[in-house]
């Protein structure tokens, strides 16, 4: 039942992010003029970048520079914050009103807290597994169609890179709800820090993200440039976000309703 239920919650938001996400896959740049617009900008980088500029002006590397560097990638994590932060409206009985008396409800089962946050978290983390890999799987099919070589196997590397080891910003969107039990500061929160950390690199393109930074991993540029999947990277950011949500259970068992 409370998969059921928390389904119900979220599963507009599925649908609305899924639908955006692609918009920007049909309603892309021509890749004609994506590449010229390369070759322009290339007078301007280093050496070292310039490098690039023939991987970068393939098909694949278009698909990545466009979708999982810069569109994808900045819309995603905004996605995940957003969904996480439905658990204050689905299971919290301090808010007032509708989400109050359902959150009342929910605890008048025979149920733990714990259950219920982990049961919607899981669900929001297939959810956004979804949002990743369904329009990625879309512009796979779209280049096939239109006679282009894309990998099916390294979109999926792709995508599954930037789902789960993004996985910190659905666990930080549960630890701010535990915390402040408020929507609006959960999104305002999330939101900030996830632009902060996107908008000040994503305009050094062909430079890689900072080591430390997620958006280093969840763009799969370790993959794109050296054919090499970061398993540490992948790891340490799936553990950091274990350690959040472990933080988010103990804090929501012990409040006091």
């Amino acid at each position: 039942m409370l998969w059921q239920k928390s389904w119900w919650e979220t599963r507009l938001g599925v649908l609305l992010y899924i639908g955006v996400t692609l918009l920007f896959v049909f309603w892309r740049p021509l890749e004609a003029q994506w590449v010229s617009s390369l070759q322009e900008r290339a007078a301007s980088w280093s050496e070292d970048s310039r490098r690039l500029l023939p991987l970068l002006s393939s098909h694949q590397g278009y698909v990545w520079s466009y979708w999982f560097r810069m569109s994808l990638l900045g819309m995603w994590p905004m996605f995940a914050v957003a969904q996480g932060a439905t658990l204050v409206a689905a299971s919290c009985p301090w808010m007032a009103g509708g989400a109050g008396a359902a959150g009342l409800f929910t605890y008048s089962l025979p149920i733990s807290r714990r259950r219920v946050l982990l049961t919607h978290a899981a669900l929001v983390g297939s959810e956004m597994v979804l949002v990743a890999l369904a329009p990625s799987l879309m512009f796979t099919i779209v280049s096939r169609l239109t006679g282009a070589d894309l990998p099916f196997g390294a979109i999926m590397i792709y995508a599954l890179l930037l789902s789960l080891g993004g996985m910190v910003f659905p666990a930080f969107s549960f630890l701010l709800t535990a915390v402040f039990n408020n929507q609006w500061k959960v999104l305002v929160i999330g939101i900030a820090i996830a632009l902060g950390l996107f908008f000040p690199f994503i305009f050094r393109s062909p430079d890689e993200f900072p080591w430390w930074s997620v958006y280093h991993l969840m763009s799969g540029e370790t993959y794109f440039r050296y054919g090499r999947i970061p398993w540490l990277g992948l790891f340490a950011s799936l553990a950091v976000s274990a350690l959040m949500m472990f933080a988010a259970v103990r804090i929501y068992e012990r409040r006091d309703f």
